[in-house]
């Protein structure tokens, strides 16, 4: 039992034990809420930007180093080109994708702002600065996000969002590992008090620790998942067919810049480019042209 109370301790010390990571000097940035531009390098999976040669890619922190002193200067042209060249040549960071959300959103480019800040909480949904500031500049774009989905389902993300997927793992591991405990108790003891609390303790622990492998799975999903996209033109006509509206029959709605959809399908053709489709919501669905919009 004393071993099986250490190994216990041992893997909460390790969930709990704040990672550590190579971190670069910040930029304060006061515009923004509760924004400091920092980083901090994670790995991820390669970002799909293309690579923007600025400097010799020497070292990651010889290129964050440029950037951060770029966005000080006000450059922040040169700080998103940087920071591209960063997540194309080095893999990106969920820090990284914020850097680079601040810079797009300081130069006006509220779409990519936004992409950014999602891209960064896919990878890390634990950031309360990243989410700060993406609330922040969707209150600034003209288009209001549509409901998604049932109370339900908010709660469902929500709580998905409390932990990254390996820590929503580990949790799943040591309600196991508690949940064995309390077999053991069970089968072990003598005293009929200590065999109820462990036999009804352990079948809570059970249904806890098959919630928190249900969670891990989703999270991971959520981040793999690419159907999200982001509309970039500052005014998109959407059709009901997919190509240019034709005639007023055609046209189902206008989107502007920022406008959060959900790809469902896609088409190309020579004459009329490559389309999707997209749902706005939970029953809007239209072509939209793929050069409009940019994939979370």
């Amino acid at each position: 039992m004393h071993k099986i109370i250490t190994t216990l301790a041992t893997l909460l010390a390790i969930i709990f034990t704040p990672e550590l990571s190579a971190q670069s000097s910040g930029v304060s940035d006061t515009i923004l809420p509760d924004a400091n531009l920092e980083t901090k390098e994670q790995a991820a999976p390669a970002a799909k930007t293309d690579s923007v040669k600025v400097i010799p890619a020497e070292t990651v922190e010889a290129l964050t180093q440029a950037a951060d002193s770029a966005y000080s200067a006000d450059n922040f042209a040169l700080a998103e080109k940087i920071y591209t060249q960063i997540l194309a040549d080095h893999g990106s960071s969920a820090m990284l994708f914020y850097n680079l959300g601040n810079t797009c959103y300081r130069q006006g480019k509220l779409g990519m702002a936004i992409v950014n800040y999602e891209r960064s909480l896919k990878l890390d949904p634990t950031n309360a600065d990243t989410r700060a500031n993406l609330e922040f500049v969707k209150s600034k774009i003209t288009d209001r996000q549509i409901d998604s989905g049932s109370f339900l389902f908010s709660v469902w993300e929500t709580v998905v969002m409390w932990f990254k997927a390996d820590t929503w793992a580990w949790i799943a591991l040591v309600l196991f590992a508690l949940m064995l405990a309390g077999i053991l108790t069970y089968l072990l003891s003598s005293v009929v008090l200590v065999k109820k609390i462990s036999f009804f303790g352990g079948i809570i622990i059970m249904f806890l620790c098959a919630g928190a492998i249900i969670f891990s799975f989703a999270a991971a999903n959520r981040q793999r998942s690419n159907t999200a996209a982001i509309v970039l033109s500052p005014s998109s006509q959407l059709s009901t067919t997919p190509r240019e509206a034709r005639t007023q029959s055609e046209e189902a709605f206008t989107l502007h810049e920022g406008t959060k959809v959900e790809i469902v399908d896609s088409v190309s053709s020579a004459a009329d480019g490559r389309w999707y489709e997209v749902r706005v919501g939970q029953n809007e669905r239209a072509w939209i042209k793929a050069s409009d919009i940019e994939r979370i």
